[in-house]
């Protein structure tokens, strides 16, 4: 290897460690409410890390004879092809828990599935050099099923994506993530590294990606509610002010009944905890079909991206259903149910303040019907 070449391996490495330990310090992967997602971020910084160590090297001693440096060689190899397996299961559970709140068990199959074939390719190479060889100099050289791996790799990444172009199809494009952020510095540093055998680029440009991601994902704070990890009434007014230029979109309206009564009889950190509950519900009820926020208080705002009422009734009914349901294997003092008002309208025709008191007038005719059955006072809501 040429030095010049082992010069730019250590400053892209060191880059990418250096980008890294920023996003550590910072505490910038610590999100919002969202400790499943701290996991896998602080997963992919752990990763970064190994890998730029790892890379620098397997860099280090390619080419130097010695039965420690073929040791070190091996093992530097196989940490950055074990990696490299890694970085799309991460990227594919993060845009998965961050739009989903969960892995789908399709997901759970199909990453599992596609890791374990090139996992097993790892395994044979140790017998059979298909993937890598380091001959008797301690010289590193790629296999015949290289670019095999390479390509099951790149499928991985594009499943996040995929998954990610799905839920923006869904919701109308109500919701967002980062995905550009991430993954065109990694496909540009992919492609580099790929054709231009001898320089290193891949984890750096993971290390910017994720740096972009942190960034984007920061300032998506700004429209997050604190209590609930919703979105909050800041991002409804921009959604909506967006979805002027699109077609009819259906709008739900919801307010908690008794809220008042379980914070008169049990405390406001109980009130906060059934408001947190309650916005669990409806973010799994809803899904990527739309987006719920946290309107004002016990209100909350959803937006589906449908111009079918029987959906919206759907939708309605499940809300309902879902919230029976946590009553049932509660344990808490008070039961949890809502009100909900809804309409389906076109934003280029009217204003969204007009639209918002139609629906808070309709849910409030819910509650005057919820109380008039549940024989309850009215001064409990």
């Amino acid at each position: 290897m040429q030095e010049v070449n082992l010069v730019e391996v250590y400053i892209a490495d060191m880059l990418g460690i250096f980008l890294i330990l920023g996003a550590v310090f910072s505490g910038a992967w610590k999100l919002q409410k969202k400790h499943n997602e701290d996991k896998v971020l602080f997963g992919v910084i752990i990763l970064v890390f190994t890998a730029c160590v790892a890379d620098i090297i397997a860099f280090s001693v390619d080419g130097r004879p010695g039965s420690i440096f073929k040791v070190l060689s091996y093992v530097s190899s196989n940490i950055l092809f074990i990696a490299n397996v890694a970085i799309g299961p991460l990227w594919v559970m993060l845009i998965s828990l961050h739009i989903y709140g969960t892995i789908s068990k399709f997901q759970r199959v199909f990453i599992l599935s596609i890791s374990g074939v090139i996992l097993l390719m790892m395994v044979v190479n140790f017998f059979v050099p298909i993937i890598f060889s380091i001959d008797e100099n301690n010289v590193y050289a790629r296999g015949p099923w290289f670019m095999i791996k390479n390509i099951l790799e790149v499928v991985l990444m594009a499943d996040g994506v995929i998954i990610y172009l799905i839920s923006l199809f869904r919701s109308g494009g109500i919701k967002f993530y980062p995905v550009l952020q991430f993954v065109w510095p990694i496909f540009i540093c992919v492609c580099l590294q790929m054709f231009f055998y001898g320089i290193s680029t891949i984890w750096v440009g993971i290390a910017v990606g994720y740096t972009n991601l942190m960034l984007a994902l920061q300032n998506e704070n700004i429209f997050i509610d604190k209590l609930t990890g919703l979105y909050n009434r800041y991002y409804l007014d921009k959604i909506l002010g967006e979805l002027k230029r699109k077609r009819k979109i259906a709008m739900m309206m919801l307010d908690m009944n008794g809220f008042k009564s379980i914070n008169d009889n049990f405390g406001h950190s109980q009130g906060d905890e059934a408001l947190v509950s309650l916005a669990d519900i409806l973010e799994k009820t809803v899904g990527a079909d739309g987006t719920v926020t946290r309107f004002a208080g016990d209100e909350f705002v959803i937006l589906l991206n449908t111009e079918k009422e029987n959906i919206v009734e759907k939708c309605k009914a499940q809300i309902k259903e879902n919230l029976d349901e946590f009553n049932k294997g509660s344990q808490k003092n008070y039961k949890l149910s809502a009100s909900i008002g809804f309409g389906v309208f076109n934003l280029s025709e009217g204003s969204a303040d007009q639209i918002l008191k139609i629906i808070d007038k309709r849910m409030y005719e819910d509650k005057k019907a919820y109380y008039a059955l549940k024989s309850h006072s009215r001064r409990d809501k």
